[in-house]
């Protein structure tokens, strides 16, 4: 068992792992990253980037036991040479981003889909310090908890290439099947890539956003007869840019300490029409820019909502025996909480605050991040205006 105090890093490291479609199911993370503090599997493995971001925590939400997995990639002609693309290219949309990205500000929605195929569950996008670098990512999952299947987009900061994905559980990147020119996307030459992930193969589509500013559009399929080179092409072609547009968050954290500034920040949500699962969360640090935020003993502050469901049978019966809240120790204005203080030198306290207008709130602070008032001051500091159950992040274009 991991200690209490422990889960938010792993939550965190989850969530972040979602950044390689390699990792976890986002769909999963939510109680099997955010919310298992009997979650005791490696972080390590889990941090492996475009493992799909929460952080592999994506979604917060029960996997459904009677979803059938996608099938094999061996259907889907796993492994197969790269041959000439001569389908044809939709036309682009015309939003840009004009420079490459020297710094990542995680409050901006760079990317959002214009156009995504049939077949996927959930999306998450992350921006700012993740566990590969600065970067951005946006991610449609498929819904197989095991095995990522899905569109992942990522945006590099200016002079940073795209490397090739890593291979889930080891230090190790997958290696090259084949590489073929592909048409011009966004009016930019363009590369296909082709890797084998564990057996089975991730396309990943190249090319330029901005002189020196790399993009990349990676498919794994997890449909029979999909064509991961068509589906890239016209998911990178219907991408909406933008550097002014803010990160659609449903509570937002105000009065903090002038010494914070947000360094990453990760919304996912459901696609399906009976999807409740929704997760935001943004990390806060004190350390100056140039320090390593992720190292141990770091003064980060992490502010997260998700919604609140009444623990049903049926829940319950999915959990196992797990819980999906803590248990409540104390009330605050009237909502039931949980409240800890760490042992841990490091950690300054945990609040987790129940059914805040249909959400649950949760507060982890470390030591030289928070005033006298900790986390119960900021809590009820907290702008809740636009706050539902029913939230939705923004992450297709209208």
């Amino acid at each position: 068992m991991i200690e209490d105090m422990d889960v938010a890093r792993l939550m965190r490291a989850e969530v972040e792992s979602a950044e390689k479609p390699s990792a976890v199911n986002i769909e999963r993370a939510m109680i099997a990253g955010r919310r298992q503090r009997w979650y005791a599997r490696g972080a390590g493995a889990a941090l492996a980037v475009v493992a799909v971001a929460v952080g592999a925590v994506t979604v917060p939400g029960l996997v459904d036991p009677d979803r059938s997995s996608p099938p094999s990639l061996e259907m889907v002609g796993a492994l197969a040479p790269l041959e000439p693309y001569t389908g044809e290219v939709t036309s682009p949309d015309a939003s840009r981003i004009p420079a490459a990205l020297e710094t990542i500000d995680p409050t901006v929605q760079y990317v959002r889909f214009g156009w995504l195929p049939s077949g996927l569950a959930s999306l998450q996008y992350g921006a700012g310090l993740t566990q590969s670098g600065p970067g951005v990512f946006l991610i449609g999952h498929a819904g197989d908890p095991q095995n990522w299947a899905g569109v992942s987009v990522h945006l590099y900061p200016k002079g940073v290439k795209p490397p090739a994905p890593q291979v889930m559980g080891i230090d190790q990147r997958a290696p090259t099947v084949s590489t073929a020119p592909a048409p011009d996307v966004r009016g930019a030459a363009a590369t296909f890539t082709l890797y084998d992930v564990d057996g089975t193969d991730r396309l990943s589509l190249r090319w330029q956003y901005a002189p020196d500013g790399w993009a990349a559009v990676d498919v794994s399929p997890w449909a029979a007869g999909q064509d991961a080179r068509e589906i890239a092409l016209h998911v990178a072609q219907k991408l909406r840019f933008s550097t002014t547009e803010r990160v659609r968050m449903p509570a937002q954290a105000i009065g903090l300490p002038q010494r914070l500034r947000p360094i990453y920040t990760t919304v996912n949500g459901p696609l399906t029409p009976d999807g409740w699962r929704w997760y935001a969360g943004v990390t806060y640090s004190a350390e100056p820019p140039t320090a390593d935020h992720r190292a141990p003993g770091a003064k980060t502050l992490d502010v997260s909502f998700s919604p609140y469901v009444e623990v049903t049978d049926k829940i319950r019966a999915e959990l196992q025996g797990k819980e999906l809240f803590r248990t409540p120790n104390t009330t605050i204005d009237g909502h039931q909480a949980s409240f800890l203080t760490a042992q841990d030198p490091d950690w300054f306290e945990r609040l987790e605050v129940l059914d805040v207008q249909g959400m649950a709130v949760e507060i982890d602070a470390r030591r030289g991040t928070l005033d006298e008032q900790g986390t119960k001051g900021l809590f009820q500091r907290l702008d809740l205006a636009g706050a539902k159950p029913d939230w939705r992040p923004s992450l297709m274009a209208d």
